[in-house]
């Protein structure tokens, strides 16, 4: 074989090798593709919820609202058409009279008007002045639909906190189902440790029973938390549309400090947003109020055909047009301004006391949460002691039951007290979380950012 069929076997087998290589390092790395982030569960929850959809829809109805409190500041053609029948013409009588045939005078007459009367009108009306009112108008929609955006928010940190809470859960109760499962294999290999035992006389019947009593409890006690699992994972997909077991288990809920979670409140926070809203609402229907009061000016034209005309001494069909201004003033309505204003103002005061018990009862709730937290940090250094003193008892009283130095239940409640312990702390390491993300659903942060 030639150098050069050599070399080209060589690169052949070299570009082989490294694509090969390239393939297994891109399989290993790559993400696998069930596994998805627990936001993105979250933000297909939320995309599917129909309480979400409706106020989506609310937001459009808006804009729509907006588009047609704009178009009121334009001008606008009706047309109309009217039949009208009387019994009766007016005559007009002349102050003078004309002779007649065989002598004599008869007065002369006139018919004005007919018994049968038609008018088409065509007509274009323009507002000139409203003291305001149609641009107020176009502001409180253009108010209205932060406050619908503000609601969309709020749907949204309901359905996040729904579904974490869900997720939190489930996560205790697998957590819960492991420290179980620890002590049931525990349990039965200290069955099988008693049962060689007993064969050799070295224990009783007493312990075998005992024992088995325990292993059975503890079989009933996962079953009921595999039952627990499996509703809680329905509930799961119901809220967010993806199983549990393609969410990753990792997530860690972020929190600041309790001066930074009220700060987020007060900048951020659809609620109290919606107050500041409202706020700013009932000062544009002020004034649009007090424009009602004001002249109200507006600008016609009109083209007729009708039978008859504006010559109503002609019986006949005939075109003609009139234009001009309108203007109306509300004189006198027993002071109903006032009582309006006052109304309004009343509504505000309303309001704004209801912002300050929010801000305060707010502060409170933090506080209460953040006590909370603290005080589960604690008790963490106090869970690793005592699950690590509970181990020690166990092989201690492992090694005691063999020498006949404890009972056969005194290592029963030692085993118990162990999985005790560890289910205790997956409780607090759960409830942490979800005291954490108490405090960010309450103050309306997503938890997610580091």
């Amino acid at each position: 074989m030639s150098l050069t069929k050599k070399t080209t076997y060589f690169i052949s087998f070299l570009v082989f090798f490294f694509s090969i290589l390239v393939l297994i390092v891109s399989a290993e790395s790559s993400p696998t593709s069930d596994v998805i982030s627990l936001q993105n569960a979250i933000e297909l929850g939320i995309r599917q919820d129909n309480q979400y959809k409706n106020q989506i829809l609310e937001l459009e109805i808006n804009r729509l609202n907006q588009e047609k409190a704009q178009m009121k500041k334009l001008f606008s053609i009706d047309f109309s058409g009217s039949y009208l029948y009387k019994s009766e013409r007016m005559v007009a009588e002349l102050p003078f009279s004309i002779p007649v045939a065989g002598g004599g005078s008869q007065p002369v007459k006139i018919n004005a008007g007919t018994l049968h009367n038609f008018d088409f009108k065509t007509s274009l009306s323009q507002p000139i002045y409203t003291g305001n009112i149609l641009s107020n108008s176009l502001k409180l929609e253009i108010e209205k639909e932060a406050l619908e955006k503000y609601k969309r928010t709020l749907i949204e940190i309901e359905l996040r906190g729904r579904i974490k809470a869900s997720y939190f859960t489930l996560r205790l109760l697998e957590n819960k189902k492991k420290s179980v499962q620890l002590l049931l294999d525990n349990l039965k290999l200290h069955l099988d440790k008693i049962t060689e035992l007993y064969k050799e006389e070295l224990t009783r019947k007493s312990d075998l029973l005992e024992t088995e009593i325990k292993i059975n409890e503890t079989k009933i006690n996962i079953a009921d938390i595999e039952r627990s699992i499996a509703e809680e994972k329905v509930a799961f997909k119901r809220l967010s549309t993806v199983e549990f077991d393609n969410v990753e288990k990792n997530y860690d809920e972020m929190v600041g400090t309790p001066e930074e979670s009220m700060m987020i409140y007060k900048l951020n926070h659809p609620a109290l947003k919606t107050l500041e809203q409202n706020l700013q609402i009932l000062t544009l229907k002020r004034k649009i109020t007090t424009g009602n009061y004001l002249p109200q000016v507006g600008g016609f034209a009109e083209l007729h055909y009708g039978k008859p005309g504006l010559n109503f001494f002609k019986n006949q069909w005939s075109l003609y047009f009139q234009g001009g201004i309108s203007v109306n003033l509300k004189i006198f309505d027993w002071n109903q301004l006032k009582k309006e204003k006052s109304i309004i103002d009343a509504s505000t005061s309303q309001l704004e006391n209801k912002k300050e018990d929010l801000l305060l009862d707010m502060q409170k709730n933090i506080d209460q949460l953040y006590i909370k937290k603290g005080t589960i940090e604690k008790q963490f250094l106090d869970l690793d002691r005592m699950i690590e003193l509970a181990s020690e008892d166990v092989s201690l009283k492992s090694e005691l039951y063999k020498e006949h130095q404890v009972s056969n239940v005194d290592y029963l409640s030692s085993l118990i007290s162990y999985e005790r312990y560890i289910s205790l702390k997956n409780e607090r390491l759960v409830e942490y979380q979800l005291v954490k993300l108490n405090i960010n659903t309450l103050i309306g942060r997503n938890g997610e950012e580091k």
